[in-house]
C-alpha cells in the first residue's frame, strides 16, 4: 500500500496527487525534482535525468492560512489556492493549485478554523520522507548529467 509499483497502482491505493517531473539535483540520499515551474524534494536513490513520479498522500499534506516563518521538517512548502473543498463525511477533501495540483484530507474542525473557501490562499506543505517516489524508464540529459 505504501510502496505501489507505479502510478496505476498508486492512484488506486489512494495516492491522489501523482506529479511528474526530472530529477535535476541529487545529493545525501535526497533529490528535487521539476515538477512544472515548482522544485520538490523527496528522498530515494534516485539520479541526475531520472524521469519519476512523485506520489503524495492526501492525509500528509498540511494546511495553513499563515506563512511559516519558524524551521520546520517539511521541505516541501507552497503557497496555494483552495480549487474546491468537497465534505468526505467525516473529513474533507480540499483541491489546490500550487502551480501543480495537490490534493489533502483535513477534519470539519480545520476546515472551520482556517475558513477554507474556494479561491482563499493557503500555504500547503509535506515531507519529502512522505513521497513515494516510481521511477520511469526513461532518462532525461540534462547539463549536470551529461558525460
Amino acid at each position: 500500500m505504501n510502496h505501489p509499483v507505479d502510478a496505476f497502482v498508486a492512484s488506486f491505493v489512494g495516492m491522489e496527487t501523482l506529479l511528474e517531473g526530472t530529477v535535476i539535483k541529487a545529493d545525501q540520499g535526497s533529490f528535487l525534482t521539476l515538477v512544472g515551474e515548482k522544485m520538490i524534494e523527496a528522498v530515494g536513490d534516485i539520479g541526475l535525468g531520472d524521469r519519476v513520479t512523485l506520489c503524495i498522500r492526501p492525509e500528509n499534506v498540511t494546511l495553513s492560512v499563515t506563512p511559516i516563518h519558524q524551521a520546520t521538517s517539511a521541505r516541501n512548502v507552497f503557497p496555494g489556492i483552495v480549487e474546491k473543498v468537497v465534505p468526505m463525511g467525516i473529513y474533507y477533501k480540499v483541491q489546490l493549485q500550487c502551480g501543480f495540483p495537490l490534493v489533502a484530507y483535513i477534519t470539519t474542525h480545520s476546515v472551520d478554523n482556517l475558513k477554507l473557501e474556494e479561491g482563499k490562499e493557503v500555504i500547503a506543505s509535506f515531507k519529502a520522507t512522505a513521497i513515494h517516489v516510481v521511477r520511469k524508464r526513461e532518462k532525461v540529459q540534462t547539463p549536470l548529467s551529461s558525460p
